[in-house]
């Protein structure tokens, strides 16, 4: 029997996977199998256009939603991760779909990569200073806190919300890390 929510939804689930990662066999295979017995899944795959130390031009010949039209059962969409309320929006449209068709989907989330791949590899050793700068610029979270001050929060409202996320976050860390 399913677990459902509080109000009685069903449940889904999301696999969140780096754009390079499809192409490893696993990812076929896990396309495939959701697929072929159509699983309440969501493939939110962060696409940077890039893999570790390597650019999407030199390890690949097409993104996810292009390789995906080829499972056939499995939904996909677009989305600019950079932009919250939009990619928001559109998450929870996608999530109330797999709920109601119980069948899989793919979202492609165009995102910068502000980070580093790995802990061994450091993004300024492959990575030229115009490409870093072309990420910084969309980096969603000074977007948030602009769209939030727009919409009339109070500066005070948003610096609360940001601390009390980065609490939150190194708590669930210190958990997961026990």
């Amino acid at each position: 029997m399913l677990k459902k929510g509080n109000s009685g939804e069903l449940p889904v689930t999301v696999c969140s996977l780096g754009d390079a990662s499809v192409t490893e066999g696993e990812v076929s295979e896990a396309f495939q199998f959701a697929a072929l017995k159509q699983l309440p899944i969501i493939y939110l795959v962060q696409d940077n256009e890039w893999g570790i130390s390597v650019t999407s031009k030199e390890s690949r010949v097409t993104d996810v939603f292009n390789l995906s039209v080829g499972f056939e059962g499995i939904s996909r969409i677009r989305i600019n991760g950079d932009d919250f309320v939009k990619s928001y929006i559109t998450m929870g449209e996608v999530i109330r779909t797999v709920r109601k068709e119980r069948a899989p989907f793919v979202v492609q989330a165009r995102v910068p990569l502000l980070g580093h791949h790995t802990s061994g590899v450091r993004k300024e050793f492959y990575r030229p200073k115009e490409d870093l700068d072309q990420h910084a610029l969309h980096d969603p979270l000074p977007q948030l806190k602009k769209e939030l001050l727009a919409q009339g929060v109070a500066e005070y409202e948003v610096l609360k919300i940001e601390e009390e996320a980065k609490k939150y976050v190194q708590q669930e860390f210190e958990k997961a890390t026990i």
